[in-house]
């Protein structure tokens, strides 16, 4: 699994439960991270809001491909606040998050 099917399917999540969620209150990706193996993943991502706001998303997906679980979990932060991570989250840089969530725009 790879952090950008991890956003998409998160996107697609937060869509699912606020049918007026818009990829463009989405000002930047600060920061990510990611758990992942051949058929399961975790996926955190910290989200600075157009609006001012921060959240978190969190997705995992239990081999979802295969029709198991997915969940999804949307908190707003504080300023400054980082939330706890799994202890073996890879932290990445997620400026070519942000490259794919300009294109997702486009096309949203």
């Amino acid at each position: 699994m790879t952090e950008d099917w991890g956003f998409v399917r998160a996107a697609d999540m937060a869509r699912t439960i606020d049918g007026s969620f818009e990829l463009s209150w989405i000002a930047e990706i600060e920061s990510a991270w990611q758990t992942a193996d051949l058929d399961n993943g975790t996926f955190g991502f910290i989200l600075s809001m157009a609006d001012g706001r921060r959240l978190y998303w969190r997705y995992t997906a239990d081999d979802a491909e295969a029709g198991r679980a997915e969940d999804f979990d949307s908190v707003e932060l504080a300023v400054g606040e980082t939330p706890a991570a799994p202890d073996d989250a890879r932290w990445y840089d997620p400026t070519r998050l942000n490259k794919r969530l300009a294109v997702m725009r486009r096309f949203a």
